[in-house]
């Protein structure tokens, strides 16, 4: 495994440069770094090499290649991280979270404003709508005191509602919590929780996955939703409705082996669409922070990485179409756009989306918000 460790402000250039390439993400950046040793090889290295020492496709080995780096937008970052007194930590450094090593896309690179400690591995991810009732509050604050209690770190995603109500509750205990958000750390989103993050910072972390500056687009969201569930040991959902983004970071937890739990509510309201949904599928029913607990105390504290997830089963890889198989060929590990695999496979459009389906269908094509495609890593 490559160890990297920053001991000057040229290696935290490369690594905000190597984050800029157009089309490039965590997954193949960590392809990159693994075949390289590090940013900075992989800027010396022509397209022909990257391609043969990667399997990147032609298309994305020359992008990476002739690449040119912005050094003024690049130093304008690292001005910004040193005014917040973050940092940056990459999926090889000692810092980075061992929960967060285990999920299929960690990001390469972390933000961090605050401090990570090796307990911040006993963590417990609370989610939940962001208009909550006064029942969804109390509920939070209650299970989230508990879960302090028992020297869980809380995670959540900084929104308005159930995320800000458990973040204030665990720093009012005295434990620690952890935001993920989905923009850049100099921006604060939603406004009215900038005294909160300061708090964070100070007794637990605010982490990004995106660079300073980056606006808290829909998109990111999706992204931000993968590192709430990949840090922590388990969900615990709220109150929130059936399509929601909280589901979103269940279904992000059933697909990293984690557990799901979710607090049933009143079956008239919206709000107990989701956690009703997910307990009808196999989630853990959550009366009490006993109900969480008694999970971990049965397998002390650590999954079995060989168990499938509940209510997860992977469809059977079938032989696929030559339309199909073009496209598997085509598509990256990293999200990419319909247009630019239409444009790239000079396909009409009709024809690539009845082809992208049949892969999804066979659990052979991820689709992202935006109607981003990748490739499934088997």
């Amino acid at each position: 495994m490559v160890q990297i460790e920053h001991e000057c402000e040229q290696d935290i250039y490369d690594w905000l440069a190597l984050e800029r390439i157009p089309l490039v993400g965590p997954l193949t950046v960590a392809k990159l770094v693994e075949s390289f040793g590090g940013p900075s090889q992989v800027f010396r290295a022509s397209a022909a090499d990257i391609r043969r020492r990667t399997g990147l496709s032609e298309r994305l080995s020359n992008s990476i290649a002739f690449y040119k780096p912005q050094a003024q937008e690049i130093r304008k970052d690292m001005d910004l991280l040193k005014h917040l007194g973050a940092e940056l930590i990459t999926r090889w450094g000692v810092n980075y979270p061992s929960n967060l090593k285990d999920i299929y896309d960690p990001p390469a690179i972390l933000f961090v404003r605050g401090s990570l400690l090796p307990e911040d591995s006993k963590a417990i991810a609370m989610v939940g709508t962001r208009n909550p009732t006064r029942y969804g509050v109390e509920f939070a604050r209650s299970i989230t005191r508990d879960l302090v209690r028992s020297s869980f770190t809380v995670i959540s995603g900084l929104a308005r509602g159930i995320d800000t109500v458990c973040h204030q509750t665990a720093l009012k205990e005295g434990g620690r919590s952890i935001a993920v958000i989905g923009c850049g750390l100099d921006v604060v989103y939603p406004k009215e929780n900038e005294s909160l993050i300061e708090q964070l910072a100070e007794h637990g972390a605010v982490i990004s996955e995106f660079r300073p500056g980056i606006s808290p687009l829909k998109t990111n969201f999706f992204r931000r939703n993968r590192i709430v569930s990949g840090l922590s040991k388990a969900v615990v959902v709220v109150q929130a409705a059936k399509k929601s983004g909280s589901l979103i970071t269940a279904f992000h937890a059933l697909d990293q082996n984690r557990d799901v739990f979710a607090v049933p509510g009143d079956i008239t309201n919206e709000r107990s669409r989701g956690p009703h949904f997910l307990i009808k599928q196999g989630a853990g029913l959550v009366e009490s922070v006993e109900d969480i607990l008694s999970s971990f105390s049965t397998c002390e504290f650590e999954k079995d990485r060989n168990e499938a997830p509940s209510n997860l089963i992977p469809p059977d890889r079938l032989e696929v179409s030559e339309v199909a198989r073009t496209i598997l060929h085509f598509l990256d590990l990293d999200p990419t756009p319909i247009d630019l695999i239409c444009e790239g496979l000079k396909m009409e459009p009709g024809r690539l989306s009845g082809a992208l389906l049949e892969l999804e269908l066979l659990g052979l094509v991820r689709q992202s918000p935006g109607k981003l495609f990748s490739r499934v890593a088997l």
